[in-house]
C-alpha cells in the first residue's frame, strides 16, 4: 500500500482568553489551553465515506483504524493508497477492485463530537468469537498505571481521551483524541501499520464502553478490552457472546472483570494481590 502523507505541522492547542469567577464575586484574567478541534473528510474510492471532528495527529492511523474497526476493509491488503493532504484536511482512500460499498444504515457511533459515517462495506466479515486470554494482571495494572504519566495533552488541557495498546512485544503506546473512539482507531490503525498480532494485544481506553465500542474491538480481533470508566449492560452481553475480556475501572491499584459465563458475573482484582 502507497502511502501519501503530505500534512504540515497542525494545530492541536490553542490559548483562548478567559475569566476565573469565584463564590465572593473575585474576577481574575486568565489563559485556557484548549484542544483544536480539527475536521477531516475522508473519501473511498471518490465517494464520501465519513466525516470526522478529531485531534490533528496521527492521521493515518485514525483513517486506517476506523476503515477497519467499520468492516469497510478486511486489512492493509485492501487498499491500495491512503492520501493526506497538507492540511490535513482531506484523506482519499483508493481500495482494490471488487471491493464493495453501499450507503451505511448503522447508528451512529456513541459520541459526542459529531462523528457521520456515509459509507459501509456489505461483505464485511461477521463478528468473530476471540480467543481466549491468558489471565495477565501485572499488565492491566501497568496500562492502567501508563495513563496516569503519559496522557500529555489530557495534563495541559483537560480535553482529551486516551486508549494504549499493549503490543505482542510488551511495548505500549498511546495516542489521544477529543474522541474516545477516534483514540481507539488511531490504537488499532497502529497495530496495523506495525504488523502486531491482534490476539497478542489489549487496548486501554479511558472511556466508557457502550456496545460500538465493543464490536470495535472485536472486529479489530483484539481478545481484551481494558477501560477506566465503566461498560453498558449491552457491552457486557456482547463481550461475552464473542468471548472479549471486558476489564473496566481499572486504576493501578484494582480492577472489575466481568465474567463471560451464563450471568455475567464479575470480581474485583487488587493490584496489591493480584490474585
Amino acid at each position: 500500500m502507497l502511502i501519501e502523507d503530505h500534512t504540515k505541522e497542525l494545530t492541536i492547542v490553542t490559548e483562548k482568553a478567559s475569566k476565573i469567577i469565584n463564590p465572593k464575586g473575585t474576577i481574575q484574567d486568565a489563559k485556557d489551553r484548549l484542544i483544536h478541534e480539527h475536521f477531516l473528510e475522508v473519501s473511498i474510492n471518490g465517494y464520501v465515506a465519513f466525516r470526522l471532528s478529531c485531534t490533528a495527529e496521527h492521521l493515518k492511523e485514525l483513517v486506517i483504524g476506523r476503515l477497519y474497526t467499520e468492516g469497510l476493509i478486511r486489512g492493509l491488503d485492501d487498499m491500495e493508497r491512503l492520501f493526506l493532504c497538507a492540511k490535513g484536511n482531506i484523506a482519499e482512500v483508493t481500495l482494490k477492485e471488487g471491493i464493495p460499498l453501499q450507503p451505511y444504515d448503522g447508528n451512529e457511533p456513541t459520541c459526542c463530537t459529531g462523528n457521520r459515517q456515509y459509507l459501509s462495506n456489505p461483505a464485511s466479515k461477521e463478528l468473530q468469537r476471540l480467543p481466549d486470554w491468558r489471565e495477565d494482571p501485572d499488565a492491566v495494572f501497568e496500562m492502567a498505571g501508563y495513563f496516569q504519566k503519559d496522557s500529555k495533552l489530557h495534563r495541559s488541557t483537560s480535553g482529551t481521551h486516551s486508549c494504549y495498546i499493549y503490543l505482542p512485544d510488551d511495548a505500549i503506546v498511546g495516542f489521544e483524541d477529543i474522541s474516545r473512539h477516534n483514540a481507539l482507531d488511531k490504537a488499532v490503525g497502529h497495530m496495523l501499520l506495525t504488523g502486531a498480532a491482534p490476539e497478542g494485544c489489549m487496548l486501554y481506553t479511558t472511556g466508557r464502553v457502550p456496545v460500538d465500542m465493543a464490536e470495535k474491538v472485536i472486529r479489530a480481533g483484539v481478545p481484551v478490552l481494558v477501560s477506566k470508566s465503566v461498560p453498558t449492560d449491552a457491552a457486557v452481553d456482547l463481550a461475552a457472546k464473542y468471548n472479549l475480556t471486558l476489564i473496566c475501572k481499572a486504576w493501578p491499584d484494582s480492577y472489575t472483570e466481568f465474567e463471560k459465563g451464563e450471568h455475567y458475573a464479575n470480581r474485583r482484582v487488587s493490584g496489591k494481590d493480584p490474585g
